[in-house]
């Protein structure tokens, strides 16, 4: 038997017409649509939909004391996981859930969850006193607010509920997570993300510009160190990585969804893990030990760091903790092509720069200055 729900009527003619099986038309397709979205939309592609005006599609707060306390969602435009559109701006429209018992606490707080109800109908509109029999003009569909204990696991929800953000208790009573990043379609739709973009894109631009004079600079010596050929090997694949990922980076842009950013910085982080491969033990040793002069990371802190970035699975109700974890690998490695970018040449070591005394011959002092030299 087929898994659907709602069929098609068999309209007869002369058959008794009731406003069932007008309802149950609606369902039909309402259904059939509904099932081809969710098997359309990628699993991660879900969720706000662009800011517009640079207004938040998403509008939640807190009212009242601790024990008769509410949380309310003012305003909500996105799609559910199963395809299902929710919009809805008007404060009379708003939805909200009380406040968990005064006695509970979880560590890592309650999901705030969204929840849609599509074949459940609700009246609305405004009724025209002169129709007869009095009725709502128009349906909305049935939707609810839930407060959902994470309990240290990752909670999955069905096709017609979106979590929208993240309720903690602290001393001083319930607090709303400003850090909390809600399932989103794209990088314009929300502000944190508008923000991770272009720090991201601030920082590749850097780290492609470092790596470009460390190429040119180690071309040009007329004899190689083993650290530097190896330098020059890794920047080599960075650059590769980098030239591959600009098309879609500088087109799209904030049209890309946040699983693509994660995927693509994702491989770029997984390009200088892979470069340390092709090296020998010997020169991958010595390579890491010498970007340890440079930016302090030891060497095996520096690939755990890699290899954290490459095999964290990405959760969609958990956008930040991607995005926190590739912000922090960007910036280790702005800084340590910064540093080597700004050597006399490519694998110049720290005791070569060293402290000598220059007289420098002034008329009014004859003090000795002291300046670094290489």
């Amino acid at each position: 038997m087929s898994k659907f729900k709602y069929f098609p009527i068999n309209w007869v003619q002369g058959m008794s017409i009731s406003p069932e099986h007008f309802v149950n038309t609606e369902n039909f397709f309402m259904e059939r649509i509904l099932r081809y979205n969710g098997l359309s939309l990628y699993p991660d592609h879900y969720g706000l939909l662009p800011m517009t005006d640079e207004k938040s599609s998403l509008v939640l707060r807190i009212s009242g004391m601790e024990t008769f306390g509410h949380v309310f969602l003012d305003s909500y435009s996105g799609f559910t996981p199963g395809g299902y559109l929710i919009q809805f701006s008007d404060s009379e429209e708003a939805v909200s859930c009380p406040f968990p018992d005064a006695n509970s606490f979880v560590e890592e707080g309650w999901d705030i969850v969204l929840s849609v109800s599509p074949y459940e109908r609700v009246p609305s509109g405004n009724p025209d006193v002169h129709e007869e029999p009095p009725r709502y003009p128009y349906v909305m569909p049935s939707i609810s607010l839930h407060l959902i204990p994470r309990n240290g696991k990752i909670n999955t929800y069905d096709p017609f509920s979106v979590v929208v953000g993240l309720l903690r208790k602290n001393e001083a009573g319930y607090m709303i997570d400003g850090n909390f990043i809600p399932p989103s379609l794209f990088m314009a739709s929300h502000q944190d993300l508008r923000h991770y973009m272009g720090s991201f894109t601030k920082t590749i631009g850097k780290i492609d510009s470092s790596v470009r004079k460390i190429v040119e600079k180690a071309q040009a010596q007329a004899s190689r160190t083993s650290e530097a050929e190896s330098v020059l090997l890794l920047s080599k694949e960075v650059l590769r990585s980098i030239s591959s990922l600009n098309f879609d980076w500088i087109n799209r842009s904030y049209s890309l969804t946040p699983y693509q950013v994660i995927q693509t910085l994702t491989s770029f982080a997984g390009s200088i893990l892979t470069g340390l491969c092709f090296l020998g033990k010997k020169e991958r040793e010595e390579v890491l030990k010498y970007f340890y002069e440079w930016n302090g990371i030891a060497p095996a802190t520096f690939e755990q760091q890699l290899a954290e970035v490459i095999h964290k699975p990405y959760n969609h109700n958990r956008i930040n903790h991607s995005m926190v974890m590739i912000k922090g690998i960007l910036d280790t490695l702005e800084e340590l092509f910064g540093a080597i970018s700004r050597l006399e040449f490519v694998g110049q070591h720290k005791e070569g720069i060293v402290i000598s005394e220059r007289r420098i011959q002034d008329t009014s002092s004859t003090d000795d200055h002291w300046t670094l030299v290489d």
